[in-house]
């Protein structure tokens, strides 16, 4: 799964720009929209260039969007893809026109813990989490297995 997470008015830009779905409202004041296929490829220009290292989507092309809609609050990138237990995870969180925070898991079995990377760019977007919550599960992001679960037809990423 990619997608954005961040305010609605940072969300609310991307999604337009990519012609994503209704973003979905979350806690903390937080939207979250899909990025499939389509809509990077519509945010690249078909033209992403070279991935950052551990990122599986996200190029320099990309991060020029990004950045350009911190204007409209905070928002953070998020990468997962996992199957049969394996997987990877990578984040990267956007203010003031620059990259804030940028991690990648490639290649792990672990689920995302407090200091992988996906929950460290949360913060930075002021996911608060309390006791054994992490900031993932605080904006209850485990039940977005899919693209499908954010609005995206599964058809449409292909």
């Amino acid at each position: 799964m990619v997608a954005v997470v961040g305010s609605p008015a940072a969300v609310a830009a991307m999604a337009q720009a990519a012609d994503c779905p209704e973003p979905t409202a979350l806690p903390f004041c937080l939207e979250i929209a899909p990025l499939g296929d389509r809509q990077l490829e519509r945010l690249t220009k078909l033209r992403p260039g070279a991935y950052r290292d551990g990122f599986r989507r996200l190029s320099a092309v990309l991060e020029q969007p990004l950045a350009t809609a911190y204007g409209h609050g905070l928002l953070a990138h998020i990468e997962t893809e996992y199957f049969g237990g394996a997987g990877s995870q990578a984040a990267a969180a956007f203010a003031d026109g620059d990259m804030i925070f940028s991690a990648a898991k490639p290649d792990t079995r672990d689920p995302i813990g407090p200091d992988d990377p996906i929950n460290p760019a949360l913060r930075r977007l002021g996911v608060e989490a309390t006791g054994h919550v992490d900031a993932f599960a605080a904006l209850g992001l485990g039940r977005f297995r899919s693209l499908e679960h954010l609005g995206l037809d599964e058809d449409e990423d292909d």
